[in-house]
């Protein structure tokens, strides 16, 4: 997600040159690798046993939720966002476009052009919002 000056985003926004931003959320729990300092380990499960790490350089920012319980132990739960990809690099651009939250919701309500359909209102996703209240 891009963040603008006031000015400037008013600027964009009345000549109709506002991009839209990939945005790839995740929600889970998180745990420090012992071994590699340049990644973070995550788990989208409540289980201690499927973790992947995440390369600290494409992440954009990290929420701490809350602690959540885990077997006989407790992890932190954070919401973690993706940096957007480089334009270069098509199969990343790919799969943020693919996997974005929202992304097939957003295009599904819009008219091809960027024009919102009636009941396009929002970005929520309660797909998403099951997911992660599962985890709580």
């Amino acid at each position: 997600m891009r963040t603008y000056e006031p000015s400037e985003f008013i600027s964009q926004l009345g000549a109709n040159q506002l991009v839209e931003p990939l945005d790839l959320t995740l929600i889970g729990m998180v745990k420090v690798d012992e071994n590699d300092s340049s990644v973070l380990s995550f788990s989208s499960s409540l289980w201690c046993e499927q973790w992947i790490s995440i390369p600290v350089s494409l992440i954009s920012s990290v929420s701490h939720i809350r602690n959540v319980k885990c077997k006989d132990h407790q992890h932190p739960l954070a919401k973690i966002v993706l940096a957007e990809p480089d334009k270069d690099n098509a199969q990343a651009v790919l799969f943020m476009q693919l996997f974005a939250p929202g992304q097939s919701e957003r295009t599904r309500q819009t008219n091809g052009k960027g024009e919102c359909n009636d009941d396009a209102a929002g970005v929520r996703n309660p797909r998403i919002r099951r997911r992660a209240v599962s985890l709580l």
